[in-house]
């Protein structure tokens, strides 16, 4: 699954995380990664783009493609 460029500026849906998709074998911990910034509106009103950031900042996985 390809990150969707277009969608970068667009703001996140905590309502339908699938970001988590696109990090392969570590989508579990992504997955409750984001859960939690829901949860706690960490990343309310963030782009696709800083929660990217973010996940690349906390968790250390780069970038998806």
């Amino acid at each position: 699954m390809a990150r969707d460029k277009a969608r970068d500026d667009k703001y996140f849906n905590c309502k339908q995380e699938h970001e988590d998709g696109l990090y392969g074998s570590n989508k579990d911990k992504v997955s409750t990664f984001l859960s939690n910034k829901c949860d706690n509106n960490t990343i309310k009103y963030s782009t696709h783009k800083e929660v990217y950031n973010l996940i690349k900042e906390e968790l250390g996985y780069p970038l998806p493609n």
